[in-house]
């Protein structure tokens, strides 16, 4: 066996030996290219977006809390709900008239109308005179954002996002939820404080305590069914403002102020 030939065997083995090494390193350096079959892929679907109770079955067609200020009747907070086809339409409105004397020193109006479908706010609108002082914003569904426009400036919001109305038991899981009153978007922490009884036009009813913390401050109370049975929150000068349960579960009994 000539020198030539073992010189080339052994040339050829290191060469060999060389990129068999070069190979490794760089399967274990560099990442593996996805296959086409990897790239084409669809993408993973998002996580579905919650879905509620439904309000017809909590409450029937109509929610109605007369609302009082340290211990004095001063209005009523009336929610209805009618089944559009398109989606649940649920219509909110608040009236406070607050006397002195003979007169009407004070006068708060509240009202709101939204579209819900599958679970999801699809269109808002809510109002409020305050005192002569007027406010209105507008929000719809792109997507899985909420859209807000207020004040001629615009927010999006991703979904699922609850807005203050209260009737949606779902909210007690939210970190944050779009205040109806004013259309900007609050940071909250909601605690359960427990069961305790409340009043109501038809008696004394169970109902966990829930207290709404940080850029909200109000206290909700919801049934076992996940009912809405009470609220109470502090006004602008420091008095407490308490809603009670006139009709607020199916079956309640209806009066003339019940109708639309």
């Amino acid at each position: 066996m000539s020198l030539r030939f073992l010189f080339t065997v052994v040339l050829f083995t290191v060469v060999l030996f060389t990129v068999v090494l070069f190979t490794v390193v760089l399967l274990t350096v560099l990442p593996l290219r996805p296959t086409h079959a990897q790239t084409d892929a669809p993408p993973v679907a998002p996580t579905p977006l919650a879905r509620i109770s439904d309000p017809f079955a909590l409450y029937g067609d109509t929610i109605r809390f007369s609302v009082w200020r340290n211990g004095r009747q001063v209005g009523s907070h009336v929610t209805r709900f009618a089944d559009t086809g398109a989606g649940v339409r649920v219509d909110s409105q608040l009236s406070l008239e607050i006397p002195f004397l003979m007169i009407t020193a004070y006068r708060y109006d509240y009202r709101s109308s939204a579209l819900w479908r599958d679970g999801v706010v699809e269109q808002l609108r809510a109002s409020v005179d305050d005192d002569g002082a007027l406010s209105a914003f507008e929000a719809h569904r792109d997507g899985e954002s909420l859209v807000v426009v207020r004040d001629g400036a615009t927010e999006r919001f991703p979904l699922p996002l609850y807005p203050t109305d209260h009737w949606n038991p779902n909210v007690l899981g939210a970190a944050a939820v779009l205040n109806t009153l004013t259309g900007r978007l609050n940071q909250v922490a909601i605690v359960d404080h427990g069961e305790e009884r409340v009043e109501t036009a038809h008696g004394l009813r169970p109902a966990r305590r829930y207290e709404y913390t940080g850029d909200l401050q109000a206290e909700v109370w919801y049934d076992d069914g996940g009912r809405w049975v009470k609220l109470r929150f502090q006004g602008r000068d420091g008095s407490t403002i308490d809603y009670r349960c006139e009709r607020c579960r199916a079956g309640d009994a209806r009066t003339a102020e019940d109708k639309p």
